[in-house]
This record gives structure tokens, sequence and C-alpha cells, in this order.
């Protein structure tokens, strides 16, 4: 980088010559700026590189055979995070007089990049005497040793009071004013400046990009601002109207949920039963077939809705023609200002986003032995203009093109999916691939191929789930608990992924992990019903018999499942004394079909020993699903009894346990 001071000696040349350093000469009027920023675009609370609104100065006046030189720098309210390359510059561009296009109506302005920070304030080569030197006609030359080199080619004849300033760089990239720390700020030194005259003098500042995640979005109705700010030095060069501008407006970018298949409308189950086998062909060959959505597997099939909050929240990597982006242009995309005439260090054009926008979704607290599958695209969505699909990606959602052009042959090509989910609200079908689950974790990551951006955009990803049960597995399988899934936009930069060799920190666009609020997607639940008997009694010459009917053998299609039952017995012996029975388990498994009765005073069948002279309830934990209870209390054997009474055993387990016929039973939550 070359500092400041560095051009002194040129100034001391200029102003020994000129007699003073003056920006314009007597009788000429004065050289100034008026910035402005146009239209400022909606950028993403949760993104780290949001893409800016041009900063524009529109300058006049001044003495065109007195140049003199300037650094700009402009500020913003957050970081700087435009790409930053290996020699300290950024792809932030500096343009003067709108290179590529026909400024003014003097011609075509040919684009003249300056190779380095040190060439900045370069001009044409000219041969005087047999000398050639870098000069700038009618100015004194710069003075020796200040690290001036002559453009390349391309930069057109200085011409004084041409419409554009030609003979120069007009096209200088940014630096860190700092190396080596994290900057609000950007830089352009060494900028060398032809007063216009009579003409107009336009330097347009584009790839501004911003943590925009650092402002974040508010909860009022006006959205937060992202402020920049513009200073020339040294002071009294040039006077600048208005140096502060508004170039973003901070929005929450995203939300996201989970629906039914094709996210018409809230999912109907969300609890799995751990004995019943749930698509177990796709468990045992995930390779081939078809994971179904219907009435023996209700919601297992389900849906992931990303929607934008605005309409340019989706954004492909780059359109069309964006290649030979023009000064002015606005392309509804990741990439900024792009043109094969501006490369930057290793010749890849500056200003190329890695990839379009991501969606990513994350899996956590997936139960072991569980089969997840993905859709590979969008199953659904607003209109027929946006499109997504499924890529190969890091752990943070990244893969790199390093800058390939054109934008047309790098769109990402689907990941193939042998798999084909089908969603009966719609009757339609998706290819889907298998996640791979890791701990209880895995992902998906879906990029933006086209987006429209007039419209807000929703995109339906389809996501289903299938495992063999085997409960008499140690641990049983599969495990029990309830999953989740969070829906980002993607890459996404952490702490963690800064310090790995995979993670280029450099990423462009790249989304803070921020604290997006996890979802329930499904739970797979015991095999368990819990019934209450509300009063029994061995007391005062009373008895009571229960009797416990697993009835999952049925006319309902359910698949018969046994399993022990446990009885917790709460209560008391005659006089206060404590219960020194509190709970006993049946020796062997009640099957679907079978009943276990016993009398409390002297037990029964299937190993129960009863709790004689107890008065209290029982709550009953059986190991299979669709138990049912009955209770009689008589004073007496059966024709001799003057007081008998019977009664329902109460179900307690909770409305969202799966029915075997989807209708409401007795149940009472609680």
């Amino acid at each position: 980088m070359v500092a400041f001071r560095k051009l002194s000696p040129a100034f001391a040349v200029a102003a020994l010559m000129l007699g003073s350093v003056s920006a314009y000469a007597q009788g000429t009027s004065p050289f100034t700026c008026a910035a402005n920023s146009g239209v400022a675009p909606n950028v993403r609370a949760e993104g780290l590189t949001e893409l800016l609104g041009d900063l524009v100065l529109n300058c006049t006046g001044g003495n065109p055979a007195a140049p003199f030189f300037v650094n700009f720098q402009i500020f913003l309210n957050t970081n700087v995070t435009s790409r930053l390359y290996s020699d300290g510059t950024y792809d932030a561009l500096l343009l003067i007089d709108e290179p590529g296009t026909n400024y003014l109506g003097g011609g075509v302005v040919p684009f003249c990049p300056s190779p380095n920070t040190a060439s900045n304030g370069a001009t044409q080569t000219t041969t005087v005497g047999g000398v050639t030197s870098s000069v700038i006609p009618n100015a004194p030359l710069p003075a020796a040793g200040t690290g001036f080199t002559a453009p390349t080619g391309g930069c057109g004849t200085y011409t004084p009071g041409a419409a554009a300033q030609t003979g120069t760089y007009n096209v200088i990239r940014g630096v860190r004013p700092i190396a080596g720390t994290v900057d609000t700020s950007v830089s352009w030194p060494g900028v060398l400046v032809v007063p216009p005259g009579t003409n107009r003098r336009t330097f347009r500042f584009v790839n501004l990009r911003a943590n925009a995640s650092s402002i974040g979005a508010t909860t009022s109705g006006l959205p937060n601002q992202i402020i920049a700010f513009i200073s020339t030095n040294p002071q009294n060069t040039i006077a600048v109207d208005n140096p502060q501008q508004t170039v973003g407006y901070v929005q929450s970018g995203l939300t996201f949920d989970a629906r039914n298949c094709n996210g018409s409308a809230a999912r109907v189950q969300n609890a799995f039963l751990q004995c019943g086998s749930l698509n177990a062909d796709r468990f045992n060959t995930p390779t081939s077939g078809t994971l179904p959505s219907n009435s023996s597997t209700p919601n297992s099939v389900m849906g992931l809705r990303f929607r934008e909050n605005f309409q340019t929240a989706f954004k492909v990597r780059g359109v069309t023609g964006q290649e030979n982006s023009l000064p002015g242009q606005v392309f509804n995309s990741e990439s900024g200002f792009v043109n094969s005439q501006v490369p930057g260090p290793g010749g890849v054009p500056v200003g190329v986003a890695d990839s379009g926008t991501r969606l990513m979704a994350r899996f956590s607290n997936v139960p072991a032995g569980i089969r997840l599958f993905v859709s590979t695209a969008n199953t659904s969505g607003s209109s027929a203009g946006v499109t997504a699909v499924l890529v190969n990606s890091d752990l943070n959602g990244a893969s790199f093109t390093n800058g390939s052009l054109p934008f047309a042959s790098s769109v990402p090509t689907a990941v193939p999916g042998p798999v084909t989910l089908n969603c009966s609200v719609s009757s339609t079908t998706a290819t889907a691939v298998e996640v791979p689950i890791v701990s209880g974790t895995g992902q998906a990551v879906w990029e933006i191929t086209a987006a429209d951006q007039n419209n807000l955009d929703t995109l339906v990803f389809t996501v289903g789930f299938a495992y063999a049960s085997n409960t008499a597995a140690t641990p049983a399988t599969p495990g029990v608990g309830q999953s989740s899934v969070t829906g980002t936009f993607a890459p996404l930069f952490t702490a963690a992924a800064a310090g790995s060799a995979s993670f280029a920190p450099q990423l462009v666009p790249r989304f803070n992990a921020g604290t997006a609020a996890a979802t329930n997607l499904f739970q797979i639940v015991l095999c368990q019903t819990n019934l209450l008997f509300p009063f029994v009694t061995n007391q005062a010459g009373f008895d009571t018999g229960i009797a416990i009917a697993n009835t999952s053998l049925d006319p309902f299609g359910t698949v018969p499942a046994g399993g022990n039952c446990t009885l917790n017995y709460y209560g008391t012996l005659p006089n206060g004394q404590p219960l020194t029975t509190t709970s006993e388990r049946t020796t062997s498994a009640i099957q679907g079909g079978q009943t276990a009765t016993m009398v409390l005073s002297t037990g029964g069948g299937f190993g129960l020993r009863g709790n004689p002279n107890m008065q209290g309830y029982i709550i009953a934990v059986c190991d299979f699903v669709y138990g049912h209870g009955f209770a009689f209390i008589t004073d007496g054997p059966i024709g001799q009894a003057r007081v008998a009474e019977g009664y329902l055993a109460l179900v307690l387990d909770a409305p969202t346990s799966p029915s075997r016929t989807n209708l409401t039973g007795e149940q009472l939550g609680n």
C-alpha cells in the first residue's frame, strides 16, 4: 500500500511549479462534488457480505490543466466485507467517468484498470527528446522514487477539457486502511484527478459489501440502515456535499417452517411408534422404490418451506451478460460489478460471487436407526420462475467455483437421487437422496438457480424418513426422541469454521449462523399405554378385580405387538400404614388379543401377586399401545355381594400419540 505521504514529493513539485495545490485556477469555478447513492437496496439481516448500493460523486469545475492527487475513503457503520485479496486490495472499485459507456456523448470510455495501489496515479507514457516518462501534460512530472508506473495501454489519450478523464487509470481497487485488522472503511489512495472544468467528472464506488448481521433487523416498522460516509484528503482538496448516504436497508431475509409434504398446510401428525416399522422397504433398500405418504404412513413425508421476506432476498450467482457489467447496471444476483476487462490478482474478474443464495436444512436429534431423505430440487414454489437444486457442500454449506465465468456455464447441477418421495396431498413425486446422519445430525443444502425479483418467492423441499422396528434389540431401534430441523441461509460462517482448512474466509456470499430457532420435525415415541385405575380397595370387606387387555389385535390393519405391564400402587394399608409393595411387573408379555386379570387380594395371571389390604389407586404402564383396562369392586363373592361397581380405566396418553383409526378416543392428556 502506498501511504499518502509517499505522494508528497509530487505535490511539492506541483506546488513549486504552479504556486499552489489549488484544485482550480483563477477565473474558473471551484471544483466541487455532490454525493448520492441512488436507490439503496434492501439487504439481509443474516448476511455478512451484503452488496450495497453504489456511492457516486458528481463533480464540476476546477482547472483541467491542473490535475491533482487525492485519497478517497469510505466509512461504514459496520464492517467492510468486500472480497479481500492477498495483496491487501479489495474488489471494491472506484470507476472514473463510467468506463465502458459513451460518457457525456464524448465516445466510449475504455477500461483502464490500475494493476496495483502503487500505480494508481500513473498517466500515459510520453516520450520527449528521446526520454520516456510517465507524465501528465501541462502538469509537473512526478518526483523520482514515488513508485509510479505507466498504464499498460488502452487508457486513451490525455486531452485537457475532454468529456471523460483519459490517459490515466480509471478503474482502481480499494485497499484496507490498516493491514491485519477488521475495518469499517476502505480507501483508494493516490488517485489522479483531472478537474472537468465545464464538463462533469464522475467517481462511482462499486462492489461495496458490508456485514449487515451486526446491525440486524429492527422490530419496529422502519428498517435499520447501513450508512456510508465519504471523505477526501489532503484537506481542502475536494469539497463534498452530502457526504453521508444510506446505502442499504437491513431487513430479515428468511422465514422457515416445516409443513405438510407440499407446504400447503400444517402437518397432521408428529409422533410415530417405536414398535411399528415405517416404510421398512425404504429402510432396508433405500436405493430403489418409493417412500409413500398415505393412511398407513401418515405424515412420514413432509415439506420444508423457505420464504423470502422481501423480493430480492433469494439471488442467483450471476446473470448471463453480467460478466460485461457497465456502471450503474443492477442485477438481482449475488455477484456485483463484474467485467472481464477488470481482473483481480490471479486474473479472476473482480466482483464474482462463489455461489447463488443457498438454503440449508440442518437436522438434529435424529434418533438412531432412522433413514432420512430429501428432494434434489424444490417440489413446489410460489411461481414457475423460482427454482433451487440440491448441491454438494462442506459442513458450512459452501463449495467453491473459483470465480469461474461465464455465469451460464457455472449453474450448479442437482445431486442425483435414486429414491422417490410421494406426496399424496398434491399427487406429486420428487426425486430424493439420503441424508447422511452422524451422531443424530445431518444437513441438506440447496442453491437458488432462478428467482423472481418482482415477487416474494417461496420454496418447498420434500423430506421423508423410514425405519425398521426392533424393540427386542438392546438398545431398541429406532431410538426414541424428538427430532428437529433448522432452516437458514448458507454458506454459514462460524468461529469454528474460520479455523477449518476447507473454509474460505473470503467466501461470497456468506451468512451469520445466528440464533435461528429449531422446528420440531418428527418424534419417535415408546409403544406404551398408561392406564389409571382411580380407586381400588381391599379393605372393609371389599375387594377389587382388574383386567388389562392388549387390543392391538383388531380389524383395522394394526400390527399386533406385545409387551409387559408394570403396576404402580399408590395408597395405604389399614390404619394409614405405608404400602409394603409399591409396584410389580408381569413376568411374561401380554400379547395382542390377550387379557391379564387379577384380584387385589390374591393376584392373578402373568405372575401378578396383587397387593392385599391396600386402598388407593393404580397406574399401569404397559409396553404396548392400544391397551385398555377395567376394574370391578364388590363386598363379597359374585351372587352374594351387596355392593358391586365397575368402571373403565382412564387412558392417560397425550392426544399426540398415534390413533389407529385417526379418530379421537377416550384420551385424557394427563
